[in-house]
């Protein structure tokens, strides 16, 4: 029988090796040109952000770049170590290990990016909540939050039911389908299968079908309105059926909400 992770799925499978190598072609000039335009569009001047759900920094390093004090926040401890060796010596740039469920760093900050879909891994609402809730109680008054999804009706359009990829001398069999993550909520849902050394490997990734209303509604809930949006990393106007991406720009509003929990 494949081997199958004990915790939470992304908890282990972001941590793997494997997760790294089967997404280890991102693109460090695509996310440096979308930090870039964020800058520029609402003329940001030396902000404290936080990236939650780092990885291994690329964004935190284009934002730290740009003269912006940045903490970047990861479950993997792999990830974290990866993003201190590549971008060590940046004064103005640090890196600590934290779920996103539960932190408490102990400070705020101007912004919080929330980028690449790392949003609605959950399978209850309340988790959701409890996300948006820590991040708004993080963030100064009329702090903000970019919250960058995929885009569900475009994403559903161009599903690919599976295929095989080579990475590194692996064959990943990737298995996509759209469905009940539980709790009443849609989702996206891929298995990543190969073999290794002789043993077998089943890993699961599950991300919920949230859309436009649904994100705006949970964001409301927890004191965010939300004042832009983007359909992909060039900052295109967003449009329901032709954009890759669902990039929410929220405010944090000062009307006595509660983030405490």
């Amino acid at each position: 029988m494949p081997k199958s992770p004990q915790h939470k799925w992304y908890e282990t499978w972001f941590d793997s090796p494997h997760y790294h190598r089967l997404y280890g072609h991102r693109n460090t000039k695509e996310a440096s040109t979308f930090i870039k335009g964020l800058h520029h569009k609402f003329g940001w001047k030396r902000l404290q952000l936080l990236d939650l759900a780092c990885g291994k920094g690329r964004h935190s390093a284009a934002a730290a770049g740009l003269g912006h004090s940045v903490v970047g926040m990861d479950l993997s401890p792999n990830s974290i170590a990866d993003a201190k060796k590549i971008h060590t010596g940046t004064s103005n740039l640090r890196f600590v290990e934290g779920n996103m469920l539960d932190f408490d760093l102990g400070e705020r900050f101007d912004g919080v990016l929330n980028l690449f879909t790392s949003f609605g891994y959950f399978d209850n609402l309340s988790d959701h909540l409890a996300v948006l809730k820590r991040i708004r109680h993080h963030l100064n008054v009329d702090g903000f939050l970019i919250l960058d999804f995929l885009n569900v009706e475009f994403s559903l359009a161009r599903l690919i039911p599976s295929e095989t990829l080579n990475r590194g001398g692996v064959d990943y069999i990737i298995s996509r389908s759209f469905g009940d993550l539980g709790h009443g909520i849609p989702g996206f849902i891929k298995t990543i299968e190969f073999e290794e050394d002789g043993t077998l490997y089943s890993f699961t990734e599950r991300v919920s079908g949230m859309d436009r209303v649904a994100l705006t509604s949970l964001l409301a809930e927890t004191g965010f309105v939300v004042f832009d949006t983007f359909g992909n990393y060039d900052l295109s106007d967003w449009k329901p059926k032709e954009s890759p991406r669902l990039i929410l720009c929220a405010r944090a509003l000062d009307t006595g909400f509660s983030s405490t929990m």
